[in-house]
């Protein structure tokens, strides 16, 4: 008798997920115990290990077609698991201060593998340092260089400069690689604005691009009214994504406050793309820019929050002699929920990737205890304009999508996620696939952090 996919998925995880818990056990028990030196004249030493795993099970991928490696197999399993060791060192001298972060990534894919069958394959496996950063602060400065975390506001444009794409990175659904590869960054804090100077460099999934620029911020500790930002940046050295040469200003605002609405917060920002490309000569007029509202009642019954946001990535038209296609760049995911920025779990995920798109989001999320969350999103993607990546469509109408999630969250060193997507193809999806099945995704996330 064929095996339920409930009962394969139980078993085969179980197994696997067994095995690479001894393994993990004796390679990074070290790691742990270091943590018993800290705070000796001045000098600390923490240490912390996070294990990352998520399971996924699709049927329907890419609306029918099949997973693109393997075309006819609609449905897949997949199961992505990563441990994550991190050393952090600190050193007070007076006013000064020296510290230094250092983490490593084991990860790897397996079962059928990713499940749109382009990104990660079954087998796919990592070993690599990720975050490896020296700095010094004193006063209000603050100077890092190495692999390093660093963002700009939610990671609309500057995320993270790693895609996790499987061949590299060993896994991409679950995000275990967070830092840019190599960075410089000064951090000037002189509130009620704050600064930062950044030298980055990608991973080579993201054309192992260099990028420098300057942020400039209101500090919300200051201003209770939310705060609002500008970036500019420049792409000088790059390699295979034609983005040398592109120069990005933004404007931004984050948690503004409604004057007479307590509850509700504004957010936005508008990204202009311009300079000329090194690589075709052509030069860059892409924008994109969204707005979003949300609104809780958090004196009410389960605190629900409501939210709403129009995006808006422009698309390549025709007859011009500039790139008017607003090119996704190096954003990042969760800075403030799942959907910034992959916007939808079979869209977001795997389709678009803010870019030629025109995509709304309405959110319900009610909040029965302080550490669980229920979640209903609903997604109209919509084309820019008539095309996919160069294949041209009659229509722009791509696919509605809702997604489901319960998260739980006792202490931050836990978080569990278990979530639903369904989404179905419209007009220019069905000819970009070929067919028009709904694709159906169920899937659950976790992250431990011991420390």
């Amino acid at each position: 008798m064929e095996k339920t996919i409930f009962t394969y998925m139980y078993k085969t995880a179980s197994r696997y997920l067994f095995s690479q818990s001894v393994v993990l056990m004796f390679i990074f028990g070290a790691s742990i115990e270091a943590r018993e030196f800290s705070d000796r004249g001045g000098r600390s030493v923490s240490a912390e290990i996070q294990f990352l795993g998520g399971l996924q099970y699709g049927t329907g991928l890419n609306f029918g077609f099949g997973a693109i490696d393997t075309p006819g197999e609609t449905k897949r399993v997949t199961l992505s698991v990563a441990a994550k060791p991190k050393i952090g060192l600190s050193w007070q001298l007076d006013a000064l201060e020296l510290y230094s972060d250092f983490s490593m990534v084991a990860a790897t894919t397996t079962l059928d593998g990713e499940l749109s069958g382009v990104i990660a394959r079954s087998g796919d496996q990592a070993v690599e340092t990720d975050s490896t950063k020296l700095g010094l602060r004193y006063g209000v400065f603050d100077f890092s260089v190495g692999g390093q975390e660093f963002t700009v506001g939610d990671g609309f444009v500057i995320g993270d400069g790693n895609f996790n794409k499987g061949g590299a990175d060993g896994q991409y659904w679950i995000g275990a690689f967070t830092a840019w590869r190599n960075s410089a960054v000064l951090r000037v804090d002189t509130s009620p604005i704050k600064g930062d100077i950044f030298w980055l460099r990608t991973d080579d999934d993201l054309g192992d691009a260099r990028v420098a620029g300057i942020n400039i911020e209101t500090s919300e500790q200051v201003s209770q009214r939310g705060t609002l930002g500008l970036m500019y940046a420049s792409i000088f050295d790059e390699e295979g994504l034609s983005l040398e040469g592109m120069k990005v200003f933004s404007i931004r605002g984050a948690d503004i406050r409604v004057p007479g609405v307590d509850n509700m917060k504004l957010f936005g920002e508008y990204v202009m793309e311009r300079g000329r490309s090194d690589l075709t000569g052509k030069k860059n007029r892409g924008n994109a820019w969204y707005i979003e509202s949300n609104y809780q009642f958090t004196d009410a019954l389960l605190r629900p929050s409501f939210s709403y946001r129009y995006s808006r990535f422009s698309g390549e038209k025709a007859n011009t002699d500039a790139t008017e296609e607003y090119r996704g760049l190096f954003f990042t995911i969760f800075k403030r929920d799942w959907d910034t920025w992959y916007q939808g779990e079979v869209a977001g995920e795997f389709h678009l990737f803010n870019q030629n798109q025109i995509t709304q989001m309405a959110k319900v999320k009610i909040f029965p205890r302080a550490d669980i969350s229920f979640g209903f999103w609903y997604y109209s993607h919509d084309l820019d304009t008539p095309h996919y990546f160069g294949k041209v469509v009659s229509d722009t109408d791509w696919s509605d999508e809702i997604n489901l999630a319960v998260e739980y969250f006792p202490t931050k060193y836990l978080y569990t996620y278990l979530g639903f997507a369904w989404a179905r193809p419209h007009q220019a999806a069905t000819e970009v696939f070929g067919s028009n099945d709904d694709t159906f995704v169920v899937q659950t996330y976790l992250s431990f952090t011991y420390q």
